[in-house]
């Protein structure tokens, strides 16, 4: 575990040594170039290059800060911390993943939640868990006022879904309303609260889980969740084409938890077949985080620190990093209100969300063009070189800046994926496998 850690810390730091290095040299070469003479007869356009290298240097600091301080969360009980029930024995991977990345954590997930109540008609709006739309209504009404920036928004959602919807009309529901219905609530995040920072997770493999494995239902639920997967896969491919300043990950959580079953040993994990609470029934000494499921469905705190480890390791929105080990992500969640998710009480959806889109839709067609503002009359040709100088001087530390942070990114997620470096080939990843098998 501590292997892995060192390893990235170390990369980090030397990347960061390099540049610093760089930027101090430039500045000393400027220093000594123009104020070893007579300070009287140094042209003023030499001055320029002082404050220029240390915008450099501010510039080379944006690149190498971090930048998530926020993880906001939708989803069902593979994410609920607590707001209805916790349905795991350890830390959930959004809770890892907010130490891992030392960001607040926000998490607005229900056990039981679906995408939208009112796809379904099996339950009255009295009795209905809070959904999707009613979480990001709940989300809305706290008025945290989150730098978009700094927030990332993850969902898990799905599984309700689909068992909710085969109870209803078997095969033949229409399963990509239920896609569509993710995409529009993830189009509104991005409306109302003008972020472009995403993790989306698949629905998991429901024919591995205990409950379902062996039985007559397996076959059934595993082809639905592999179509309603490749529909949700597509969907954020597209979305990422269409939008270049868009960042949305969709964390391959089937496949990740498929190859904990296929290959346990590495994972740390001796039973990846059996509910902990089938076989021991807390009778047993055996650690429970050597189990991948925690009950017939859900999954034990070991499976959920693979999950958000592979996520910090792929470097996906972030510099790769390895999670702490287990006792000090226990510790950072019992001291440190900040990693801790607040709990929040059901509300139901009154609309303001979509009275809010439209309200910004309706705004930006009425919105007059900014008139041009009139190009001033060239000046002094002096003024004008150095004026382009300093312009092309910044342009280049931006440039810089974004080729560092990409570069960064790209590093993790090369390994992991197929994405390329246009944002047309953003989207799907699959999770980094083997990565701690001593303390998973």
């Amino acid at each position: 575990m501590e292997g892995p850690r060192d390893i990235n810390v170390v990369v980090v730091t030397q990347e960061w040594d390099h540049g610093g290095r760089l930027l101090l040299l430039l500045r000393s070469w400027f220093y000594r170039k123009h104020y070893s003479t007579d300070l009287l007869s140094v042209h003023y356009t030499q001055h320029m290059w002082v404050p220029l290298v240390s915008l450099c240097s501010i510039f080379w600091g944006l690149a190498s800060a971090s930048g998530v301080k926020n993880l906001v969360v939708f989803g069902d009980s593979y994410a609920d911390v607590g707001n209805l029930q916790r349905l795991s024995n350890g830390p959930f991977w959004s809770e890892d993943l907010a130490v891992g990345w030392n960001a607040s954590l926000y998490s607005f997930a229900f056990d039981g939640a679906v995408c939208d109540n009112a796809l379904f008609n099996d339950t009255s709006d009295d009795d209905a868990l809070p959904s999707i739309v009613d979480q990001i209504e709940m989300y809305y009404n706290q008025q945290l006022n989150l730098e978009p920036s700094e927030t990332v928004y993850a969902f898990w959602v799905g599984l309700n879904d689909i068992e909710r919807g085969f109870q209803s009309k078997g095969t033949e529901f229409p399963w990509g309303d239920i896609i569509s219905c993710i995409s529009h609530q993830m189009r509104n995040i991005r409306k109302v609260f003008s972020s472009n920072r995403f993790l989306v997770l698949n629905v998991p493999p429901v024919e591995l889980m205990p409950y379902f494995a062996g039985s007559d239902m397996e076959d059934t639920r595993s082809n639905i969740v592999s179509k309603f997967n490749e529909l949700l896969s597509k969907d954020v491919v597209s979305l990422n084409k269409h939008h270049r300043a868009l960042e949305m990950d969709l964390v391959d959580v089937n496949a990740l938890i498929s190859d904990m079953v296929g290959n346990p040993e590495d994972f740390g994990f001796k039973n990846a077949t059996s509910a902990y609470w089938d076989v021991c029934q807390g009778q047993c000494t055996d650690d429970m985080d050597t189990y991948v499921w925690w009950d017939s469905i859900h999954l034990t705190g070991g499976a959920h620190r693979a999950i958000a480890n592979s996520i910090l390791l792929s470097g996906s929105l972030e510099p790769p990093v390895s999670l702490p080990s287990s006792d000090q992500v226990e510790q950072a969640l019992s001291s440190n209100d900040l990693h801790r998710s607040p709990k929040y009480s059901p509300e139901k959806s009154t609309g303001t969300i979509e009275k809010v889109v439209k309200e910004i839709m309706a705004a930006k067609e009425t919105e007059e063009p900014t008139p041009e503002v009139e190009e001033q009359v060239e000046e002094d040709s002096s003024f004008s070189h150095i004026y382009f100088v300093i312009m092309v001087s910044v342009i280049l530390c931006i440039g810089f800046v974004w080729f560092t942070r990409r570069q960064k990114r790209a590093g993790g997620l090369a390994a992991l994926s197929s994405l390329v470096k246009t944002n047309t080939g953003r989207g799907r990843f699959m999770p980094l496998r083997n990565l701690e098998s001593s303390n998973v």
